[in-house]
């Protein structure tokens, strides 16, 4: 009889452990719980990844909406923040063109500014064979626009960049399809001042 209950002990002690075995998390459940771990640290390394440089700065932009307004204008960086105009298509050795503002509005000093761009392929051609009519050769060629304002004539001072002193000058404005002739008030070293009534293309042609 006491071998009997020692038997069935023995029986009790066994089906318990099966059980509480069974209940226990198993080892492919603990994996399982480790994996979704490092899934989860998926998406932190994805953000790290996505914090690079914008394009707008690697092209020397100081956001992105000044990069908008530039491409607008045909101008890089550069010249966008220094309102000029470096070349123009199909223009061998431009001169750079810039204006800084102080305007005469109708012979008056104001603190306006004209907003230059590139031309595109069609005016610039345009402006070589003028100069090659006038017997020239074309410095540069700019779109100048004006800010609102009401004149009848706007006296600009444009720095044409590497200009020597005493170079003849004639300037000419694309206006309704047309080359209109400018008056020079001065050229020097680095410097022509135009007297401008509107807005359209400029072409600086120097004379023999």
């Amino acid at each position: 009889m006491k071998r009997f209950m020692a038997l069935l002990t023995a029986s009790l002690l066994v089906t318990s452990m099966t059980v509480s075995a069974a209940e226990s998390p198993s080892t492919s459940v603990v994996v399982k719980q480790k994996t979704k771990v490092i899934i989860i640290q998926g998406p932190s390394e994805a953000v790290e990844a996505s914090g690079t440089q914008p394009s707008y700065a690697g092209e020397g932009f100081a956001n992105a909406s000044d990069a908008q307004a530039a491409a607008q204008r045909g101008l890089n960086a550069g010249e966008y923040y220094n309102n000029a105009v470096s070349s123009a298509p199909g223009v061998p050795n431009a001169m750079p063109v810039g204006q800084g503002g102080r305007i005469l509005i109708n012979g008056v000093p104001s603190n306006l500014t004209t907003t230059l761009s590139r031309v595109n392929s069609a005016v610039a051609g345009s402006a070589q064979s003028l100069a090659a009519t006038l017997g020239g050769r074309l410095l540069n060629v700019v779109g100048v626009k004006f800010p609102a304002a009401n004149f009848n004539a706007a006296t600009v001072n444009f720095y044409v960049k590497g200009l020597p002193d005493g170079t003849r000058i004639a300037a000419r404005q694309y206006v309704n399809g047309q080359w209109i002739e400018v008056d020079v008030v001065e050229s020097r070293t680095d410097h022509v001042v135009l007297i401008l009534k509107g807005n359209g293309p400029v072409a600086f042609i120097a004379l023999p």
